[in-house]
């Protein structure tokens, strides 16, 4: 087939296009409802979402595909769902892709490519869908931008907050690097190699709370392969041991039992329930009473830019001066003898008239 090229992507104007694949789209488009995962590359020097087309396929007959999109267009089998794929690569939704490698290197690009729907080949999405999520998410970056440049007008409870939880993190999270250095070290020595507390910490494909589990585990090391995506090169493998499974007569020598067997071979193990976020809460709970006990967060340790010392003596009551002791005492004399009241419409004595 041609291959294409250039650099421009645009979609051609024709008619308007059926508002139930529009609806379709914007189904697929939704990984959480529809299960379609899509994955980033480069092409043409710009990041754009791919995926296989037996992913959309499988998305399009799986169990999530119901609800009024499903009423609106039933699919029942691969094939119907082949032909909406085609309909969405007609209409400019989807294009084809196929991978070009760099020469002398293991990178890889996505380059346009001119062809019908097939299950095997790579498409990569042109429609956007709703815009709706995405200016959200750009209006509450702007006011968070904002608020972080109108500091200086935050309450001073909020001040100190954010503060505390500052000193937290950073202590706590530099503590745990060193144990984690420090008991690494250890069990090289002893003779467990690359034994590490929490592996994934600083895996970038990892949650926040995923880089907390498992506690312990070995830290395999990454390794580049000439093609990232695993899961096309696995269909490949099962698709070349299926035709070589057939006998002679060309009749499939898997039966009911086999498959049922393969099929159970291949589905996913279901998620157990992970610690996570009770390692985050444990661990930076613990962070924070110790902070409390090495004093981290008493006033002294405040530092200018988050707050003024005067206005933290409202807060921390040890910050305030301390009121001068009065030595003298209206009641009691020289001799610590206690005087008379005096009576202030009295008369003047000789001593307090000898004074004007």
């Amino acid at each position: 087939m041609p291959r294409a090229r250039g650099g421009q992507q645009m979609q051609q104007a024709g008619p308007p296009v059926d508002p139930k694949l529009t609806a379709v789209a914007d189904w697929l488009r939704n990984e959480k409802r529809s299960g379609l995962t899509t994955k980033e590359a480069v092409q043409y020097e710009k990041r754009v979402e791919y995926f296989k087309g037996s992913k959309l396929v499988d998305s399009l007959i799986g169990p999530k595909y119901k609800g009024k999109v499903a009423k609106e267009m039933p699919i029942k089998t691969r094939a119907e769902a082949a032909k909406l794929a085609q309909e969405l690569l007609r209409v400019g939704y989807i294009h084809r892709s196929q991978r070009v490698q760099h020469a002398h290197t293991r990178r890889w690009e996505l380059e346009l490519f001119h062809g019908p729907f097939e299950e095997d080949g790579l498409f990569t999405w042109v429609y956007e869908g709703s815009k709706t999520k995405l200016y959200l998410m750009c209006g509450a970056m702007l006011v968070g931008a904002l608020g972080i440049c109108m500091i200086q007008i935050w309450p001073l409870w909020l001040k100190i907050g954010v503060w505390w939880c500052s000193v937290t993190f950073l202590t706590t999270f530099g503590v745990l690097c060193v144990v984690r250095l420090i008991l690494f070290v250890l069990m090289w020595i002893v003779g467990f190699r690359g034994i590490w507390l929490f592996p994934n910490l600083f895996d970038d494909n990892q949650t926040f709370a995923g880089s907390f589990m498992p506690i312990f585990g070995k830290g395999d090391p990454v390794l580049v392969e000439e093609d990232s995506d695993e899961e096309y090169w696995e269909h490949i493998r099962k698709k070349k041991n299926k035709a070589n499974s057939k006998d002679d007569d060309g009749k499939d020598k898997s039966g009911d039992e086999k498959k049922k067997k393969s099929d159970a071979k291949d589905k996913p193990p279901e998620p157990n329930f992970q610690f996570g976020w009770i390692n985050v809460m444990l661990i930076f709970g613990l962070g924070a009473i110790v902070c409390v006990k090495m004093g981290l967060f008493d006033g002294d340790n405040v530092p200018d830019f988050v707050a003024k010392r005067d206005d933290l003596e409202y807060y921390f009551k040890s910050l305030a001066a301390p009121e001068p002791a009065n030595d003298t005492s209206e009641g009691t004399g020289k001799d610590g003898k206690k005087k008379k009241e005096r009576d202030p419409f009295a008369a003047p004595v000789e001593e307090d008239a000898g004074r004007f």
